[in-house]
C-alpha cells in the first residue's frame, strides 16, 4: 500500500500541470490514469510519425478583462463562465516555457462560395458590411432591439440565460437573416442540432458568437467599431500536442510523481484523507484531485449520479498531409457555412505554426451524421476521404486529384455533448452533491465547471490548484517573457 500526499485521477492536462507544480513544491504525487492519452483532447495524434492536433486547438490570449497576477490565481472560479479570461497572460507565460507562440493570420469563413474575414470565431467586424444580405440585417436591427433581459450583455450572468435557448438569443440580438444565413447552418453542420436545442450561455461551446446588436448594426453599416478582432496563437514550428508531449515527459520523469495506469473502482474517505482503490492496488492520500466527470466520481463514492438523456454530436476529424505543390490557397483556419459541403472547419496547422517546409498538415472537421445526409455513407473511411478531398478541391484549397501523403479519419468516441439544459442541470446537480458531501475533493477539468475545459481553462486550473497548496505564490514573471512571441 502506497501513501502519497496527493492522488490525481484522470488523464486531463489540468491534472498533469497540477501534478508537476506540486512535485516542484517537493510534494509526493500519484497520477492515476484509468485510460486514454495523457493530455486527453490536447495530446494530439501521431499519424505515420507526424504530429497532428485534434482539429482546431489554439491559444486565445487576448480578452477584454483586466489581467490578474500570479498572486491572484487562487481567485479563479471555474463555475463562472469565461472567468479564465482574467488569466490569459499567465497562460501565455506558461506556454512560453515550452514553445514560442505565433500569432497566426486572420481566420476566414466561406459563405455562399465567397471568402470573408471570419466572424464566427474571430469577430472580424469589417466583414459584416460586405455580406450580400447586409441591407436586410440593417433593416431588422433598426426595427427591433432585444428585451433587456436577453440582450447579449447578459449572457454571462443574466438570470434569463440560465434557461434561454440559443435560437431565441441569436434571433433577438442578430436578427433573423443573420441567424438563418450564418448561425443556423453552421450549427447544423457542426453539431447536427438546431439552435433551439442548445443553451445560449454556452454558444462558444459550438464555436459560435453572440454579438451585441448595437455593435452589429454599426458593423453592417460600415462604421468603425472600437473592438479588435480576436487574435489566436499557435506554437511556432510545433503544435499543442508537442507541448503536451513535453509536459508528459516531465511528468513521467519527475522523481516526486508516481504514474499509475489502472481503473479506479472505489474512493473512500478515511481519518487521514482518502483511499483510492484501483484494479490492482490501493492508494492512500491526504488530498484527492478528480479530473473526470462528476458522475464518474459519484459512482466511485457509492452515490447515485443524476439520470439524464444526453444529446451527442457525431463529430469526426480528417487529417491530411499534402505536398505544398498541391496547395492552391492557404488559410490558417476556414469556417465553412455552406450547406453543400460537409466540412465545417478546416485548420491548416502548418500555416498556423508558420512552418515553411515542403508539406502542409490539415485537420478538416465534419459531422458524420451530416456527411451521411449529403453522401449516404459515413462508415467507409476511403469513401469519406475521397469526398472530403473533392470538397477541399471544390473550395479551392487543393488541386483536383491531389493524393495526400497522409489521409486518416478519427471519430470522437461517444460523440460530443450538446450543451442543453438537461445535460447542464444533471452535471451541476452531480457536482453539488460532491461538494455537499465531500467538499475536500478538488474538481478539475471535466469536473470543474460545465464545459470549463478549454486549453486556457485547463492550464489555469492546474496552476490554480497548485497555487492554493502554496503558502507563497509565484512572483510575477517579467513582461519581457511575453515579448518573445511578439
Amino acid at each position: 500500500m502506497m501513501t502519497n500526499h496527493t492522488v490525481i485521477v484522470g488523464n486531463a492536462l489540468a491534472g498533469m500541470i497540477a501534478a508537476l507544480e506540486l512535485a516542484e513544491q517537493g510534494k509526493q504525487v500519484t497520477l492515476v490514469n484509468p485510460g486514454g492519452p495523457l493530455g486527453g483532447y490536447f495530446a494530439g495524434l501521431q499519424i505515420d510519425g507526424v504530429m497532428f492536433d485534434a482539429g482546431l486547438v489554439k491559444f486565445e490570449l487576448d480578452g477584454y478583462l483586466n489581467q490578474a497576477k500570479w498572486s491572484e490565481l487562487a481567485t479563479y472560479d471555474a463555475t463562472v463562465r469565461n472567468d479564465v479570461g482574467r488569466f490569459l497572460n499567465i497562460v501565455h507565460e506558461w506556454a512560453l516555457k515550452y514553445s514560442t507562440l505565433n500569432q497566426f493570420s486572420m481566420p476566414k469563413m466561406m459563405v455562399d462560395g465567397a471568402v470573408y474575414d471570419d466572424v464566427i470565431l474571430s469577430n472580424a467586424y469589417n466583414s459584416f458590411s460586405q455580406f450580400p444580405f447586409a441591407k436586410d440585417c440593417i433593416a431588422e436591427l433598426q426595427q427591433a432591439q432585444p428585451e433587456a433581459s436577453i440582450h447579449a450583455r447578459q449572457k454571462s450572468n443574466g438570470d434569463a440565460y440560465e434557461t434561454l435557448d440559443y435560437a431565441t438569443a441569436s434571433i433577438a440580438n442578430h436578427g433573423k437573416t443573420m441567424h438563418e444565413k450564418i448561425i443556423a447552418p453552421y450549427l447544423l453542420k457542426a453539431q447536427g442540432v438546431t439552435a433551439d436545442r442548445m443553451l445560449a450561455r454556452y454558444h462558444r461551446v459550438a464555436w459560435l458568437p453572440l454579438f451585441y446588436p448595437e455593435t452589429l448594426l454599426e458593423s453592417y453599416q460600415g462604421k468603425p467599431v472600437n473592438l479588435a478582432p480576436t487574435k489566436f496563437h499557435y506554437p511556432k514550428l510545433s503544435s499543442v500536442g508537442a507541448i503536451v508531449t513535453q509536459v508528459k515527459a516531465e511528468v513521467l520523469a519527475h522523481k516526486n510523481i508516481h504514474y499509475v495506469t489502472q481503473a479506479v473502482q472505489q474512493v473512500t474517505k478515511t481519518e487521514t484523507g482518502w483511499q483510492v482503490r484501483c484494479a490492482d492496488s490501493e492508494l492512500n492520500a491526504t488530498d484527492l484531485v478528480w479530473t473526470y466527470q462528476p458522475s464518474q466520481l459519484l459512482k466511485c463514492l457509492g452515490l447515485q449520479p443524476t439520470p439524464v438523456q444526453e444529446t451527442k454530436s457525431a463529430i469526426a476529424v480528417s487529417f491530411f498531409r499534402i505536398k505544398k505543390a498541391d496547395i492552391r490557397n492557404v488559410y490558417t483556419l476556414l469556417n465553412v457555412v455552406d450547406l453543400n459541403c460537409s466540412l465545417y472547419r478546416i485548420t491548416n496547422q502548418t500555416a498556423c505554426a508558420e512552418d515553411h517546409g515542403d508539406f502542409m498538415n490539415i485537420a478538416a472537421e465534419f459531422n458524420s451524421d451530416y456527411f451521411r445526409k449529403l453522401y449516404g455513407d459515413s462508415t467507409d473511411d476511403a469513401f469519406i476521404i475521397e469526398k472530403l478531398l473533392a470538397e477541399l478541391a471544390h473550395m479551392g484549397l487543393i488541386a483536383a486529384g491531389t493524393v495526400p501523403v497522409i489521409a486518416a479519419i478519427k471519430r470522437i468516441p461517444g460523440g460530443f455533448l450538446v450543451p442543453d439544459a438537461a445535460a447542464r442541470d444533471a452535471w451541476e446537480h452531480d457536482q453539488r452533491t460532491i461538494i455537499q458531501h465531500y467538499p475536500e475533493i478538488a474538481l478539475l477539468a471535466m469536473s470543474s465547471g460545465f464545459f470549463a475545459t478549454s486549453l486556457n481553462d485547463q492550464v489555469v486550473q492546474g496552476l490554480h490548484y497548485a497555487a492554493t497548496k502554496q503558502h507563497i505564490l509565484p512572483v510575477d514573471i517579467s513582461e519581457q517573457a511575453l515579448a518573445i512571441s511578439a
